[in-house]
């Protein structure tokens, strides 16, 4: 089913956020009681609370990917300055990103004093090799860190995103688009001849501050 990210989401988006927090709610809630409720050993506790984080993350990239967060996150950047949206010189976030997925990051795990790396891993040239590049990069993560990962695919047919107040909006400006435009250019490059333009796995991995 192809993804495309629409500018006009209206009501769309209410639901959208209702339908999130609901999974993310059952996470949260299925991970609690996974936890034994008699004395655990130290090392047994630490498996029970990695375990946990390991499934709020897991929850949290399914969803972001339902409600279309995850892949106007991925194109959530300025074609023309080739560097995302809201970044440094470092080209990349110490936070969530000022998106609706960046938002969800925040609010899981950071104010629950989790710190996240969210990696990105793409197709590079004829689709030979593989190319990484970092979205959030928050420090080394410690021991105890687990991580979670999604594959996302990116067509054609995607329009870019921008940042539109406290959300990302669309540009009108498709993939196909930005490829052929002369001066611009996207992070990942088109790597089929079909409507398929990239496939990205987004790892997130959490830890303790």
């Amino acid at each position: 089913m192809v993804t495309v990210f629409r500018r006009e989401r209206g009501q769309a988006y209410t639901l959208e956020a209702v339908v999130a927090g609901t999974i993310l709610l059952a996470t949260l809630v299925f991970a609690s009681q996974a936890a034994a409720v008699t004395p655990l050993t130290a090392s047994t506790s630490s498996q029970h609370i990695e375990n946990q984080e390991r499934a709020v993350a897991e929850g949290t990239l399914v969803s972001a990917e339902e409600n279309e967060s995850l892949v106007s996150t991925l194109l959530f950047y300025n074609v023309s300055g080739g560097i995302y949206y809201n970044t440094t010189f470092n080209r990349q976030y110490a936070e969530g990103p000022p998106t609706r997925f960046g938002d969800t990051l925040e609010s899981v795990f950071r104010d629950r004093g989790v710190a996240f790396n969210v990696q990105l891993s793409y197709l590079a040239g004829d689709a030979d090799e593989r190319q990484q590049r970092r979205l959030v990069y928050m420090g080394a993560p410690t021991d105890s860190a687990v991580s979670a990962s999604r594959v996302v695919t990116l067509y054609d047919t995607d329009e870019t995103t921008e940042p539109n107040g406290s959300v990302e909006g669309s540009t009108d400006r498709t993939l196909a688009n930005v490829t052929n435009t002369s001066g611009d250019g996207f992070y990942m490059d088109d790597v089929s001849k079909g409507p398929v333009y990239n496939v990205v796995e987004v790892e997130v991995t959490v830890w303790r501050m």
